[in-house]
C-alpha cells in the first residue's frame, strides 16, 4: 500500500469505525482476500491480548480498530480493494474519508463486480450498524510524529512452515575475547530480517519458494528478529522499501541487519551478476551491495550486516538436468540495468551465495530452496553456541552432499568485506 494511502486510514481509524459495521466489513474482506485467514485469527489473539491490558473498550472495538490496521500492513492493491468493499456495502460516508470527496451520488450505478467464484453475498437487507466512536488507547495510537514519517511497517502475520526448526536456546551471552564478538544483547532490538521474495514471474513461477519464506521468518522470529516481508516486487519498489527501511529507526536502534532476497539470477552480457524482480527488470548484484556502505548507510556502521543471496549466479549446471528439482536462474536476453554501481567503503559485511559464480543453485519444487531450508535447520541446531560464519560453513558443506535426481550438485560459498568479529545470535538470551 502506497504511504499516501496508509496514512489516509491511520488518520481516520475512529471514523471509519463510526461509518462501517465490524462483521459485515470483516466478511467481505475475508471473501474478498484482503485479508488471510491467519491473519483473521491473529486479529482475534491480538485483540484478545490488548482487551487484558485495558478493559475500557471492548473486545469487538478493539478488533475493528485492528482490522483497519492489518488493511495498512497489505500490498499495494489493498487500498482500491477496501474502496470496492466499503461501495458494494454501501458505507458512503466511509467511502467519503478515503476519497476526500463530497458528492458519490452514482456509488449504487456503478458498483463494481467481485470474483466469479466469490461466496459474499451482501446482506441487502440489513442498514449498517454504526459503531460508536471510541477513544482509542494510546498503545493503539500513532503519534503525530510518527504519522508524518513513512516508514516501513513490522510484518506480523502467522507463518506454516512444511517443517518447523525450533531454535536452540542458549543459557548464557557468548563471546570471543581473543577475536571478539559484535554486540547481540537486545531483548527488543537484536536484529532485523528484511525478506525479499520473487515468486512470480512472466513465464516462471518458482514452485516451493513459498516455504523458503516461511522457513525463515519462523526461525528468525525465535532469534528476536523484527520481520519486514515484500513478495513479488519491482525492482523499484524494493529500492524505495530498502532505502526507507535502512534510513528507519528500525535501523538506527538495531543490533544486527539481515537481507535474504530471493529470485531468479543470471550473468547479463558483460558476465556481470544480476537479479530479477517480478517486473522482468533486473539489476546488478553489486548495486544492492553498494547500499550497505557506510556512506549509504550510517545506521548500520559498525554493527553487523548479513546478505543472503540463494539465487543462481550463471547458468552452468554441474550435472544433468533437473527433474524434480528446478534452478534459480532466468533466460537472459538483454541488459536491462542501467544502473552504474557506486563503491563505497564497506565494512562488517558478510555476502553468502548458495553456489559459486556462473554455477546454478537448485530448488525443491515442494520444500524450497536446498540453502535457505539448509541454512534455516543449522540455525536451530548450532545458534546457540556457534557462531554465524561457521553456520554458514556447516551449510556449504551440508548443501555439497545434495544431489539431485539426475546428479546436479551445488556448491556455495561467502565472503566478508571487514566482518571483523564473531557474530552470536545469542537465541532466547538477552542482558536487558
Amino acid at each position: 500500500m502506497d504511504d499516501k494511502h496508509r496514512k489516509i486510514i491511520k488518520d481516520n481509524i475512529t471514523k471509519l469505525i463510526q461509518h462501517t459495521d465490524f462483521k459485515r466489513l470483516l466478511q467481505a474482506c475475508k471473501t474478498e482476500g484482503l485479508l488471510s485467514a491467519g491473519m483473521v485469527n491473529n486479529l482475534h489473539i491480538d485483540s484478545k491480548n490488548m482487551l487484558e491490558v485495558d478493559g475500557t473498550y471492548t473486545l469487538e472495538e478493539i478488533k475493528h480498530q485492528k482490522l483497519f490496521e492489518k488493511i495498512t500492513h497489505r500490498g499495494p492493491e489493498a487500498f482500491d480493494k477496501l474502496k470496492k468493499i466499503l461501495t458494494y456495502l454501501d458505507y458512503v460516508e466511509a467511502l467519503q474519508i478515503l476519497e476526500r470527496e463530497k458528492e458519490f451520488q452514482r456509488i449504487r450505478d456503478n458498483r463494481p463486480n467481485f470474483t466469479q467464484h466469490s461466496s459474499y453475498v451482501p446482506e441487502k437487507e440489513i442498514d449498517p450498524i454504526p459503531t460508536p466512536a471510541v477513544d482509542l488507547p494510546d498503545s493503539l495510537q500513532l503519534s503525530e510524529e510518527q504519522n508524518s514519517i513513512l516508514i516501513p511497517n513490522e510484518f506480523l502475520d502467522s507463518v506454516e512452515p512444511k517443517v518447523k526448526y525450533e531454535v536452540k536456546k542458549t543459557v548464557q551471552m557468548i563471546t570471543n575475547d581473543k577475536i571478539g564478538t559484535y554486540s547481540m544483547k537486545s531483548k527488543d532490538n537484536r536484529g532485523i530480517l528484511f525478506l525479499v521474495n520473487n515468486i512470480k514471474f512472466d513465464t516462471d513461477y518458482r514452485n516451493g519458494a513459498e516455504n523458503d519464506s516461511a522457513a525463515l521468518i519462523y526461525v528468525f522470529r525465535q532469534l528476536g528478529f523484527k520481520i519486514f516481508n515484500l513478495k513479488d516486487v519491482s525492482q523499484k519498489l524494493f529500492f524505495d522499501y530498502l532505502e526507507k527501511l535502512l534510513k528507519s529507526e528500525y535501523t538506527r536502534k538495531t543490533e544486527c541487519f539481515i537481507l535474504a532476497l530471493m529470485s531468479h539470477g543470471e550473468l547479463n552480457t558483460k558476465k556481470e551478476e544480476v537479479v530479477g524482480f517480478s517486473d522482468g527488470s533486473t539489476v546488478k548484484v553489486q548495486l544492492i551491495i553498494d547500499h550497505f556502505s557506510n556512506v549509504k548507510c550510517p545506521n548500520l556502521l559498525e554493527k553487523p550486516k548479513v546478505l543472503i543471496f540463494p539465487f543462481c549466479r550463471g547458468p552452468i549446471e554441474e550435472r544433468g538436468n533437473m527433474t524434480n528439482t528446478e534452478s534459480d536462474t532466468m533466460s537472459y536476453t538483454q541488459d536491462k540495468d542501467n544502473n552504474t554501481a557506486m563503491m563505497y567503503k564497506e565494512s562488517d559485511l558478510l555476502i553468502c551465495f548458495a553456489t559459486n559464480k556462473g554455477f546454478k543453485s537448485f530448488r525443491d519444487q515442494k520444500n524450497g530452496s536446498w540453502y535457505v531450508q539448509e541454512l534455516c535447520k543449522v540455525i536451530a541446531e548450532h545458534a546457540h553456541d556457534t557462531d554465524f560464519q561457521d553456520i554458514i560453513k556447516i551449510v556449504q558443506r551440508n548443501v555439497s552432499k545434495m544431489f539431485s535426481e539426475n546428479g546436479g550438485i551445488q556448491m556455495g560459498n561467502s565472503h566478508d568485506l571487514g566482518f571483523n568479529y564473531k557474530l552470536f545470535l545469542n537465541p532466547g538470551f538477552s542482558e536487558e
